[in-house]
């Protein structure tokens, strides 16, 4: 449970009940999200579902539910026990960012807006007139980084190795990915 808005990535505020607390006393919270968090190492991760009260005045975390949902088996932190029987975990919180680019040509804004076309179909779909407010384009003489990147070719494995494996699990082709935090919203 976390009392404090601006840390919240995103927020589901339509989420809203009463949370009882050990004393049986009641307090609404105000929604459900996201706060991101970064390790010592630089690393990013996020604890999610995460209650809003904003009427709490310290943040609170279930040790419990993080082994239920994440990191069940795995050291978490190490902090020592206080006087009054209270673990006091001092974790960092990550700003949200969102990063954007502004162009104030008009031809590469068009490029960017429509995922990288290239620029001769641009040049046809504003002559033919098939998108409403595009302007008359005209290649640039300048290149896009990101389209000059995508259409490098990597490197094909090899057909043969040179040598082969004499025990179990010596050599091991894969393709892995994942976890990949945050769940996409599909």
């Amino acid at each position: 449970m976390c009392g404090q808005r601006d840390l919240f990535g995103d927020l589901d505020e339509t989420i809203q009940r009463l949370v009882t607390f050990g004393d049986t006393s009641k307090v609404p919270f105000k929604g459900k999200g996201n706060i991101s968090i970064k390790f010592k190492n630089n690393d990013h991760s996020y604890i999610a579902d995460v209650y809003y009260v904003p009427a709490i005045k310290h943040n609170l975390l279930s040790v419990g539910q993080l082994m239920e949902k994440y990191y069940n088996g795995r050291l978490i932190a190490y902090v020592k026990m206080s006087k009054n029987r209270m673990f006091h975990l001092n974790i960092q919180y990550d700003a949200a960012k969102c990063l954007s680019v502004i162009t104030n040509n008009e031809e590469w804004l068009w490029h960017l807006r429509l995922g990288h076309l290239n620029f001769t179909s641009l040049k046809m779909l504003a002559s033919k007139k098939m998108v409403k407010g595009m302007p008359h384009i005209d290649h640039p003489d300048e290149f896009c980084e990101s389209c000059v990147l995508s259409k490098h070719h990597k490197s094909s494995f090899a057909k043969e190795v040179n040598w082969k494996a004499n025990k179990p699990l010596e050599l091991v082709h894969t393709d892995v990915c994942g976890p990949i935090k945050p769940m996409s919203t599909g």
